[in-house]
């Protein structure tokens, strides 16, 4: 929470400079300042900066302009494609909804879910700040698309762009096109042109997320993938940051008995290793017997055995989890040091029965909430790690991709990737929240037409459709509010 306090007040201090240099050049230089920003097209306000401009205007023209055939097919298609959506995008709403209400009344979090649901992305809660770099170019890249989609298609349609901009409120850029004559045109026109800019933001998705698929294809001789995962970033105040614990380029391939082979599956075995019990290790009893250094068994809180020494900072209390069927051949408890144990040990075991038969199953005798984890790696090194898996996973970055070259290192197809899963997020994002009815949004036009082109023969009065549409918006609007209030109290609440 430091870093977006930090970050806003950066912000803060930059638009008030901003907006008091604005003031003072306004009063001093009055006609040359003005001059240079009617030439700029540049507006200062407070929180926010404007930038308008004709420049595009004809290269926007030509585009619309060209196989005007190839263009109508193009837009009809996505008139449908939004049509379409916006159920979808309602019933995904509600649906939305539903779960965060849930989640506030039962007071659970949600945060390991494979449900479809829209979810808003703030920088500093939900998303690191240190993505911001990711955040920004994504956001106004997906405003482009849409708003560029909405330009072609009104210049298709025998409409006119006077101009397009970028407005940037507090930190956000937003693109935006100036359209005339389109409220003058046809319905199904009239459709096209708000439908266009959805479709676009649509289709950026879907060229996105294919991107994100196709980069382990695209960089294979450059980099391996799917093997292990590669220490990329490791925290000062990590657990396993230090001497004997994980260093960078390290390559990871397992947890405990877990496999790893990219980021999913190193998440899956971290929290597999929270939600199962700590394995034990088989082990001769000949090793036992040689290396136990216990003393007097004490019973502390939770059902947990210490039978080690003060002295023994680098052994722990181990539990013979003997077979029912079978006499007690060695001692209950033994003080074994815990990386020689990983070592010597076979393989893993939750009971005597997973062990060959002249083997022994001995587990740690820890709290609950504390694990024995053994993050193994490619070069066959074991690094050991006392507590809870969430330190491990919340101080380590990995990455999918393995460097095979030092002039291409791993975090390049890592920003790809990222930078992709944040258009594709983006994009649909504003695809689905455009194309709900609400007001300032694109779905409030698109009703109204909607109204217009299909219930014209059944109610004759325009009045009575336009009602009829802002009804429809108005329950859009409600429900939209209510969702961005609940989901940011969730967000903030998590």
């Amino acid at each position: 929470m430091d870093e977006i306090y930090q970050f806003l007040i950066c912000v803060i201090i930059f638009h008030c400079i901003a907006f008091f240099f604005d003031t003072f050049f306004k009063t001093c230089l009055h006609l040359p300042y003005l001059s240079l920003l009617r030439n700029t097209g540049i507006q200062i306000q407070p929180f926010r900066l404007n930038w308008y401009t004709t420049a595009f205007n004809r290269l926007i023209q030509k585009w619309g302009s060209m196989r005007p055939k190839v263009l109508l097919a193009w837009f009809s298609t996505g008139s449908w494609v939004a049509i379409l959506l916006m159920p979808i995008a309602v019933v995904l709403l509600i649906r939305s909804i539903y779960l965060v209400l849930k989640d506030l009344i039962h007071e659970e979090k949600s945060v390991f879910t494979n449900v479809a649901t829209l979810q808003p992305l703030v920088p500093g809660l939900n998303i690191p700040l240190s993505d911001l770099g990711y955040y920004i170019p994504s956001l106004l890249i997906c405003t482009i698309v849409h708003e560029l989609g909405h330009a072609v298609s009104a210049i298709r349609e025998d409409g006119r762009v006077s101009g397009v901009g970028v407005v940037v409120v507090v930190c956000v850029p937003v693109a935006y096109v100036s359209l005339e004559n389109v409220e003058l045109l046809a319905s199904v026109r009239q459709l096209r042109v708000l439908c266009a800019g959805v479709w676009h933001n649509v289709l950026l998705a879907v060229v996105a997320f294919c991107t994100t698929l196709a980069v382990p294809w695209l960089l294979l001789p450059l980099y391996d993938w799917g093997s292990a995962v590669q220490i990329q970033d490791i925290q000062q105040d990590s657990p396993v940051h230090g001497i004997g614990g994980l260093v960078m380029k390290d390559l990871v391939v397992k947890v405990n008995d877990c496999p790893v082979q990219d980021g999913d599956t190193w998440q899956n075995c971290l929290v597999r290793s929270v939600r199962l019990p700590t394995p034990g290790y088989c082990l001769h009893s000949e090793f036992i017997k040689e290396h136990d250094e216990s003393v007097p068994a004490k019973h502390l809180s939770a059902g947990v055995v210490e039978c080690c020494s003060s002295n023994a900072p680098r052994h722990l209390c181990f539990e013979y989890l003997e077979s029912s069927d079978e006499p007690l051949q060695l001692p209950q408890y033994s003080c074994l040091n815990a990386r020689t144990v990983i070592e010597y040990s076979t393989r893993f075991c939750y009971q005597t029965q997973d062990c060959e038969s002249n083997l022994h199953c001995f587990r740690p005798s820890l709290e609950n909430v504390t694990k024995l984890v053994s993050i193994k790696t490619k070069s066959g090194r074991s690094v050991l790690f006392l507590g809870h898996p969430a330190e491990v996973y919340q101080t380590v970055r990995v990455s999918d991709y393995t460097d095979l070259y030092f002039m291409f290192p791993s975090s390049i197809p890592e920003r790809i990737v990222t930078f992709c899963n944040y258009l594709t997020s983006f994009s649909i994002g504003m695809a689905l929240l455009n194309i709900i009815p609400c007001f300032y949004f694109d779905g409030q036009h698109i009703i109204r037409t909607l109204m217009d082109i299909y219930l014209t023969k059944h109610i004759e009065h325009s009045s009575v459709r336009h009602a009829m549409s802002i009804c429809l918006t108005f329950l859009g609007t409600f429900i939209l509010s209510l969702y961005l209030i609940l989901a940011f109290w969730s967000t903030i609440n998590n």
